[in-house]
This record gives structure tokens, C-alpha cells and sequence, in this order.
């Protein structure tokens, strides 16, 4: 059985419209479900507090531990009051923010406004050099907490930038009204802001947890549904229990969920045909025989994903300099030849920076230069001026198995077409991150995107946004800023979506990367379980369901 796959046109977001076990109606919404224990794979985490990791995995954690002010809703993918009683704003551009009463942390401490705060101020703060620091860039006062860094010959290391002393460490735009009331003061109206409420950026963080933040990262207390008793290792993993005086309207239905790191190209696709692994993806090495075995037939789920995987380029590097060479290259991939060498039916070609799965995606933006065009391409390269004659490309990646088959697929195929000569260079995810994001490589890159939030905006701002000095590409184009802050002052929904739609066309004819998938969730389960969705917006690659849904039948 496969899920049903629907389009919501109110959201634009493609989700399931029912599990292949159990019914959406088995699940009583109260709390204290059928117990037992789910086990859940995962890669290496960067930080389980708030601001702090901004990739999938550690996400995957803290969106469980913590709940934030909205929640997107899995069908629509539209935020739904979560922490938040009401959100409202007279001009986008000053919100109000209400919060419920009575929700406290996992050590009882009250979620109030001052818990959104301090973690507001920690992540938008240079110094802390948080990942998601950009995302409070709109905010009032973010420019006095974000001064330029010393100049680099002052940097102990020479890959983390240093600041002086930065005197204010508050951002001027958030106030308590009251202890439950936050006022947002924004630098100029951004009509999506509710919308992107649900991230991890804008979690709440307990006091105790900034006085000790390492004991926290191995500890993280939290506010959702689900609590650790003992310390997470990133190693090995960790189990989180059922937090029973959770107060929130997403109680989880399990006793507990116990994660299991895979590191360095190992996957848990073994461990899932033992039964120790509940939920879990094949990768491209197992993916014929899964998809043939019948016995997993009727425990298999596949939908869209709104995740999207790209080649980057690094445009502070002078070889990727000519948009020429990076059409060429564009046009040298047969996407649809990669998919059925990895596993057709998990992949579909790409030809847009928004899938259409998001509101406002699916625009086609690429044209031409998403088609895969061998002879058209080799004359791009010639116009670029070609290819250091005897140089490899080097194409950057990090090692989990499946990104190393693809991108080797996508290198063979450049090759082919191009007759460039490539490597891939493989590096741990942490490292891999650390080393996009210092601009420290020297040749396409993998790029991938899933949504934090259901809007074209964020598969555009995000990515290449911020300058040159920012993003990881080295982009950056001054009518793309200009329509980006155009689009954010937009009076309305709709016109904004329609403005970032043009922004998406100006980062089509600059290419800092190419399209190349979007994907398919294909994930199978085992047969303990019951109420298996996943959730276009929070899942995690490699196999995830939601965990406040799920049941165990043991």
C-alpha cells in the first residue's frame, strides 16, 4: 500500500491524506497512548538547543523535546497556535505574541516570555556564532548585536571569526509586554512571520539551560512532549521517555523513542530487517530489492518531499566564476539517468530552486538549463573559455553511503557529457557544514534544502541570502536583495509569494547552484507500529515518522 498523496491548494504543500497502518481517529489526542518504545535511526547532531543546530538531525530531536509557538499542521502545512494563544500584528511589521498559560519546562520552570527572549538574544547574538543567527537578521536592533568580526590575523583560529566586545546583547525589537505577552518590532513588515514561528530558531530556552549549556546540549530541557532522563551521546544516541506532565495540545501516544547513530556511510537498513529499527529508508544499494520484497509492501510509505537536492558552486572560487561554465555543467547532468542508477521513483528531476509541493514553488525557473543537454553543454563550456586541461573537479560531499553513490552518479555523468575528469572529496557531516560554511571548499558542493516553513521565501532567503560573506555559495546579486526585502513588505500574502517567484527568476540567470532532484519519501516500518505518518515539513532523511502520532502494537 502506498499513501495517498494530495495537493492542498490553500498551502500549496503536498502531504498524505492517510497511513498505510492504523487510522488517523486511533490516535485519542489525550495523551498516554499504547506505550512502548520506538526505535528511530539518525546521523550526527550539531547541538540539541535551540539556535544551535539547523540541520536535520539535530532538529529531528529538539522539535520533539521542544515545543515552539506554532506547529505546522501535517495536511496543509500552515502554522497552527502551538505555545502561541494568538499572534496578530496591525501593520506586519510590529506583531503581538501571546503566550498560553501554564506550560513550563521539563525542570518547571514557566515558558513565558522571558524564555523566548533569552534564547532570541542568544541565537541573534555574532559572538555566539549560532547558525541560525540570519534568521533574526529582520529584527529590530540585529545590526547593534551583529558589528563586523575583528580583522581575521586577530582570530585564535583562522576558520571562527572573534569580536570585540559587543555591548548590546539584547534585541531592541523583542519586549515583554508581560510575562505572557511578547511585542516584536520588526525592521520593515514582513507579512510571513507567523509563518516561520515554528522553527527551531524561535524555541524557547530555559534559564537553567544557558547557565550550564553543556550540560544542556547532552540534556536539553525542554518543553515538548518527550524529556531525556539521562544524557544524550552523539556517538551512540540516546533515549528520550514520555514527558508526563507535559501540558501541551501534542502529547506523545509512546513510553519513550530511542535514537541510534549511524556514522561515516553506515545506514540502518540491516538493522531495520532485524526488527531493530522501526522506520527506515534503503538506500541506493538496497533500494531494488525493498521495493520488490512483498512482505514490506504493506508497510511501505511513499510521498513527495519537499526536501530538494542541489549542486552548489563555490562562487568565491575565480574557476566557478562564469555562469557559462555553471549552465554547462547544469545541462551536463541527466537527472532522470541518475535516478534510475540510485533508485527510480526516489528522486524526480528539478527544475526550480522551490519545489512545487511549497507555496509559490515549482516555477520552472530553470528552463533550459535543467535539461539535460550534452552537446548544448560542451558549447557553454567553450564559451566559459573550457577546462584546465589535466585538473580534476572536485566535488565536495559529505559520507553518508547514499549522498556518495549519488553525487558519484552526477559526477560520472559530467563527465561523460563534459569529459572532466572528477573526485569526490567526503567529509563528516559536522565537518562537512563547518567547511561549506567557512568557504573552505574548492569545487561544486552537495546543497540540500528541506522546509522549516511552508513559503517560497524560504528556499530563497535562507540559502542565498545575506551577502557574499554569508551564505555558503559566496552569492550575492543586489536586485535579488532588493526583491527579496520587496517581497517581505508585501501587503499581502499572495503578492509576497509572487514577489520571491521573481527573485527566484533573478537567481536563475546568476545559476550559484543548480537543481537536480527533488525527492520522494520512501520509507518503510515495521510492524510494531501503527499511526505511521510523516510530515512533509519536520522529517528527517533517512527514515522518520511523527512521533507524537505514532503507536506501538506490541
Amino acid at each position: 500500500m502506498r499513501m495517498t498523496v494530495a495537493a492542498m491548494a490553500v498551502a500549496g504543500l503536498a502531504v498524505s491524506t492517510a497511513a498505510c497502518a492504523g487510522d488517523e481517529g486511533d490516535v485519542d489526542g489525550e495523551g498516554g497512548g499504547g506505550g512502548g518504545t520506538v526505535n528511530m535511526q539518525i546521523g550526527e547532531i550539531r547541538s540539541l538547543v535551540p539556535g544551535g543546530s539547523g540541520e536535520s538531525e539535530g532538529y529531528r530531536i529538539i522539535k520533539n523535546v521542544y515545543d515552539g509557538l506554532v506547529y505546522y499542521d501535517r495536511e496543509t502545512g500552515e502554522p497552527q497556535n502551538l505555545v502561541a494563544e494568538e499572534i496578530t500584528s496591525p501593520d506586519n511589521q510590529v506583531w503581538t505574541i501571546k503566550i498560553k498559560d501554564g506550560l513550563t519546562f521539563h525542570n518547571g520552570e514557566p515558558v513565558n516570555a522571558d524564555a523566548f527572549i533569552r534564547s532570541w538574544d542568544r541565537t541573534a547574538l555574532a559572538s555566539n556564532s549560532l547558525p541560525l543567527n540570519y534568521f533574526f537578521g529582520t529584527f529590530e536592533g540585529y545590526a547593534e548585536m551583529n558589528p563586523d568580526p575583528l580583522p581575521e590575523d586577530q582570530w585564535a583560529d583562522p576558520e571562527v571569526p572573534e569580536w570585540a566586545p559587543i555591548a548590546t546583547t539584547h534585541l531592541s525589537g523583542v519586549t515583554a509586554i508581560d510575562d505572557l505577552t511578547l511585542e516584536v518590532k520588526l525592521s520593515a513588515p514582513f507579512i510571513g512571520f507567523p509563518t516561520m514561528l515554528g522553527y527551531e530558531a524561535f524555541y524557547p530556552v530555559a534559564e537553567e539551560c544557558l547557565a550550564d549549556l553543556e550540560a544542556c546540549e547532552a540534556k536539553p530541557i525542554g518543553n515538548g512532549p518527550f524529556m531525556f532522563e539521562e544524557p544524550y551521546d552523539i556517538e551512540s544516541g540516546g533515549t528520550a521517555v514520555r514527558w508526563e506532565d507535559y501540558a501541551g495540545d501534542m502529547p506523545a501516544q509512546i513510553d519513550a523513542v530511542s535514537w541510534k547513530v549511524y556514522l561515516e556511510g553506515d545506514d540502518c537498513w540491516a538493522d531495520f530487517l532485524t526488527g531493530d529499527i522501526d522506520v527506515c529508508r534503503p538506500t541506493a544499494a538496497d533500494y531494488e530489492n525493498a521495493m520488490n520484497d512483498p512482505d514490506l509492501e504493506s508497510r511501505h510509505i511513499q510521498q513527495d518531499d519537499p526536501s530538494i537536492l542541489m549542486l552548489a558552486f563555490p562562487l568565491y572560487d575565480p574557476m566557478y566564476q562564469d555562469v557559462n561554465l555553471r549552465r554547462a555543467i547544469s545541462m551536463a547532468i541527466d537527472r532522470e539517468g541518475v535516478a534510475n542508477v540510485v533508485g527510480p521513483e526516489r528522486f524526480y528531476p528539478l527544475d526550480s530552486w522551490v519545489p512545487s509541493s511549497i507555496l509559490g514553488g515549482g516555477q520552472g525557473a530553470c528552463g533550459e538549463y535543467c535539461t539535460y543537454d550534452p552537446e548544448a553543454a560542451q558549447a557553454l563550456l567553450a564559451e566559459a573559455g573550457g577546462w584546465p586541461e589535466g585538473e580534476k573537479m572536485q566535488i565536495w560531499v559529505n559520507d553518508a553511503a547514499d549522498n556518495v553513490d549519488i553525487f558519484r552518479a552526477i559526477g560520472d555523468s559530467i563527465s561523460q557529457s563534459l569529459g572532466i575528469e572528477y573526485e569526490l572529496v567526503t567529509l563528516d557531516f559536522p565537518e562537512f557544514l563547518a567547511t561549506r560554511e567557512e568557504h573552505g571548499v574548492d569545487g561544486p558542493f552537495r546543497s540540500g534544502w528541506g522546509p522549516d516553513y511552508n513559503l517560497n521565501e524560504n528556499y530563497l532567503e535562507p540559502i542565498y541570502g545575506g551577502g557574499a560573506s554569508v551564505n555558503d555559495q559566496g552569492y550575492e546579486n543586489a536586485e535579488y536583495s532588493a526583491k527579496i526585502a520587496e517581497a517581505g513588505a508585501a501587503a499581502t500574502l499572495d503578492e509576497a509569494v509572487a514577489l520571491y517567484a521573481e527573485a527566484e527568476k533573478i537567481l536563475a540567470e546568476d545559476m550559484p547552484s543548480v537543481p537536480v532532484f527533488g525527492e520522494r519519501f520512501n520509507y518503510f516500518y515495521t510492524e510494531r507500529l501503527e499511526n505511521v505518518y510523516i510530515h512533509p515539513i519536520y522529517s528527517g532523511p533517512g527514515g522518520d515518522c511523527e512521533l507524537r502520532e505514532v503507536t506501538v502494537v506490541e
